[in-house]
C-alpha cells in the first residue's frame, strides 16, 4: 500500500504541473479532471487492474515532462515565440498567480503592491516594479505632480525611469507620482486618484485620455452601470461596480484558489489556445506582421469614433459620456485640494483629440497638445514610438514631458 500511496502522491504533483501548464485561469478544471482520473485508477487498482494506475502515471509523467521542457525552453530561448503567442506566454498583465494585478470591486484590475517581475509585449521587455502603495516608481509621501492614465502614462514597453512621469520629474525637478495603469479608462483613473493621488497633495494633476478608454469603460462596467455612473458623484464616496468578470472572487472559489494560490506561474500556461487563435487568424507563432518604426497613418489619424459623434444614438455615445463625467469628477477632486488639472491625449485620431480638448476646457481644466506634438515628430520621421507597438518610446516620453512642463510653467 505504501507504493500505491507514493504513486498517488506523485500523480497529484504531475497533475498539478499539467493543469498549471494548461491554463492560468481555468486550470482548476484540468486539476479536478486529473484527480477524478486518479480516483478511477485507484478504484481499478483495488479491483486488480493495476495497469490502469501505472498507465495513467506514465502518461501524466510524459505530459508533465513535456510541459517542464517547454517551460525551460521559454526561459532559455524566449525569442522562439513571437506575436500574440509570445504576448500570452510572457505577459504579466493578468490577475492570476505571477501577474501584476489583483481584482477590485470598483476598479477591476489594480496593481498589486510590492511586485517585481519581467514584462513583455510585442517584442519589448521591461522590468515592472510596483511600490508598497501599488504604483510604479518611487514610493512618495508627497508628490507635487500626479500622473493619471493608462499604459501611455504607466510606461508600457519601457523602464520606469523612461516613462513620462519620470521624464517630467527630471525636467522640472519636482516629485512626480506615476499612477498610470495599462488597459484602464478615465473612470479607473479617477478611482486611482481618489485612492492614492489625493493623499499625495499634488499641486498639478496630469490626465492622459486614450482612444481605447471608450471600449474599456464598456468592458469593465457595462451599459447599466455606466448609466448609473452618470448620476454618481464618486468624489462624494459613491462608486461604480465592475462587471462580474472583473469582480474579486470569493475566498473559497475554486477558480480563485487555483488562479491566485495554487497554480504554478508558468510561461507556457495557455499558449496552446493562443497558438490556435493565431493559426485561425493567419498569424504564425514564430512571428507576425512587423512595422518598424511605427508611424500613425492617415487612416489612423482620420479614423472615426462613433462614440464621439453627437449624431449617434445615446447607447453608442454612453461610454464616452461616462469618461467625460469621470473627467469632470477628477477636476472636482482637484479643486477640493487646490490642484490644477492638465489633460492630454495620444494626439490622434483627430475626432478624439478634438473632443478631449473640448471636454477639458468645458470643466475648466488646461489642455496640452503634447500628443499632437509627438505625432507630428513621428510623421517627420523621428522615432518616438516603440517599434511595432505604438506606445511612446523614451524619446517620445521626453517630448511629452517637455510639452507638459511648458503648459504647467505657463499657468499662474
Amino acid at each position: 500500500m505504501k507504493g500505491v500511496a507514493l504513486l498517488a502522491a506523485g500523480e497529484v504533483v504531475l497533475v498539478w504541473v499539467i493543469a498549471s501548464a494548461a491554463s492560468r485561469g481555468q486550470g482548476h478544471w484540468f486539476f479536478a479532471a486529473g484527480l477524478a482520473a486518479l480516483a478511477a485508477a485507484l478504484v481499478a487498482y483495488g479491483r486488480g487492474r493495476r495497469s490502469v494506475l501505472y498507465g495513467l502515471w506514465f502518461a501524466s509523467l510524459l505530459a508533465a515532462l513535456t510541459a517542464v521542457g517547454l517551460e525551460a525552453a521559454l526561459h532559455l530561448w524566449p525569442g522562439i515565440l513571437k506575436g500574440r503567442v509570445a504576448n500570452v506566454a510572457y505577459t504579466g498583465y493578468h490577475w492570476q498567480r505571477g501577474g501584476i494585478y489583483r481584482l477590485d470591486p470598483h476598479a477591476g484590475p489594480v496593481m498589486r503592491p510590492s511586485v517585481r517581475r519581467r514584462m513583455y509585449w510585442n517584442g519589448h521587455w521591461w522590468m515592472h516594479e510596483s511600490n508598497a502603495a501599488g504604483y510604479r516608481g518611487p514610493l512618495l509621501d508627497r508628490a507635487q505632480a500626479v500622473f493619471l492614465g493608462d499604459s501611455m502614462v504607466y510606461g508600457h514597453g519601457v523602464e520606469a525611469d523612461q516613462a513620462v512621469p519620470a521624464a517630467f520629474a527630471r525636467r522640472t525637478g519636482v516629485a512626480a507620482a506615476n499612477l498610470g495603469q495599462q488597459g484602464t479608462c478615465v473612470i479607473q483613473a479617477l478611482l486611482a486618484f481618489l485612492d492614492k493621488g489625493v493623499a499625495l497633495r499634488p499641486s498639478v494633476v496630469f490626465l492622459c485620455v486614450h482612444p481605447t478608454d471608450v471600449e474599456e469603460a464598456e468592458r469593465y462596467y457595462g451599459e447599466a452601470e455606466l448609466r448609473r455612473f452618470l448620476t454618481l458623484s464618486v468624489v462624494d464616496g459613491v462608486r461604480p461596480v465592475v462587471v462580474p468578470e472583473y469582480h474579486p472572487r470569493t475566498w473559497w472559489s475554486p477558480a480563485r484558489l487555483w488562479a491566485e494560490d495554487l497554480a504554478i506561474p508558468l510561461r507556457c500556461s495557455g499558449i496552446l489556445g493562443a497558438v490556435g487563435r493565431s493559426l485561425r487568424e493567419g498569424e504564425s507563432a514564430r512571428g507576425g506582421r512587423r512595422r518598424d518604426p511605427f508611424i500613425p497613418t492617415d487612416g489612423d489619424v482620420e479614423a472615426s469614433m462613433p462614440a464621439l459623434d453627437p449624431a449617434q444614438p445615446a447607447r453608442v455615445r454612453l461610454p464616452w459620456e461616462a469618461n467625460r463625467h469621470a473627467l469632470a469628477e477628477v477636476q472636482s477632486a482637484c479643486k477640493r485640494i487646490g490642484a490644477r488639472l492638465v489633460v492630454f491625449d495620444l494626439g490622434y485620431p483627430r475626432a478624439l483629440t478634438d473632443s478631449v480638448e473640448r471636454a477639458a476646457r468645458a470643466v475648466g481644466a488646461l489642455y496640452s497638445p503634447a500628443g499632437r506634438v509627438v505625432l507630428a515628430r513621428a510623421r517627420a520621421n523621428e522615432v518616438v514610438y516603440l517599434a511595432d507597438d505604438g506606445h511612446w518610446s523614451p524619446a517620445g516620453a521626453e517630448i511629452v514631458a517637455e510639452e507638459l512642463a511648458r503648459v504647467d510653467a505657463a499657468r499662474p
